[in-house]
């Protein structure tokens, strides 16, 4: 069973863009979801079958500040429907602003281990949608590892029935930091609602791994990042 998380879907006719937040306020995630429909829509089929998600990039970059209204200055794409689409609307169509990615992190911004610490960076991947359903639910999840320790663990967040057509290139993104906010035990820290524990992250290699799920179909995707 999908654990039940507070969000708000907002459907800007073009655009759908969701805001998902834990309910657990000391968990900072901030996941998005962005597409704009009708890039590719004419050319992709759905063939109903379990590989029907495709990723096209993946990785960690810099945390967007926020404009004037209170949105993300990124992931941002240039059209007028978008919540943001101010911060970008000199972009011809067909592109995509997104925070520079980086494969070294630093250790000190990112170290969540008191209650408070800020979010240090934003994990993004993009993957076209040719399944054509409408009825399964978008379900993805973000977990950071170090060896065996969990130093991040969103859990599943379930956006409900996916509303993408066939063809749909899609952008999710989460501001993150990593470690445990001061706080011990399952659900603590940055594994808020996936019943991990975190630990707080030490100098060196952790391993990112992204999963997006809709219905039979399933993508998964890893990368390093080197915190120093």
């Amino acid at each position: 069973m999908m654990k039940s998380r507070l969000f708000q879907v907002v459907f800007a006719l073009a655009v759908v863009v969701f805001f998902v937040c834990a309910q657990q306020a000391q968990a900072q995630h901030h996941i998005q979801v962005h597409v704009v429909p009708g890039m590719h829509q004419n050319l992709a089929k759905s063939g109903a079958g379990f590989d029907e998600l495709f990723l096209l990039s993946l990785g960690m970059g810099t945390l967007p500040p926020v404009d004037g209204g209170g949105n993300d200055y990124w992931p941002c794409f240039p059209n007028p429907n978008n919540l943001n689409y101010p911060d970008c609307s000199n972009i011809p169509a067909g592109g995509v602003v997104i925070g520079a990615p980086a494969y070294t992190q630093s250790l000190a911004n990112c170290d969540a281990n008191v209650a408070g610490a800020p979010n240090c960076g934003q994990i993004f991947w993009f993957y076209e949608d040719d399944t054509g359903d409408s009825t399964d639910h978008l379900i993805v999840s973000i977990t950071v590892k170090q060896g065996l320790n969990y130093i991040l663990d969103t859990g599943n967040f379930d956006f409900g029935p996916n509303p993408f057509p066939t063809g749909s290139v899609i952008v999710i993104s989460d501001d993150v930091a990593f470690g445990t906010l001061g706080q011990t035990g399952k659900n603590n820290g940055f594994c808020a609602g996936s019943k991990k524990v975190c630990v707080d992250p030490v100098a060196g290699i952790a391993t990112v791994s992204i999963t997006t799920k809709v219905g039979a179909s399933k993508i998964t995707g890893k990368f390093n990042i080197n915190l120093q």
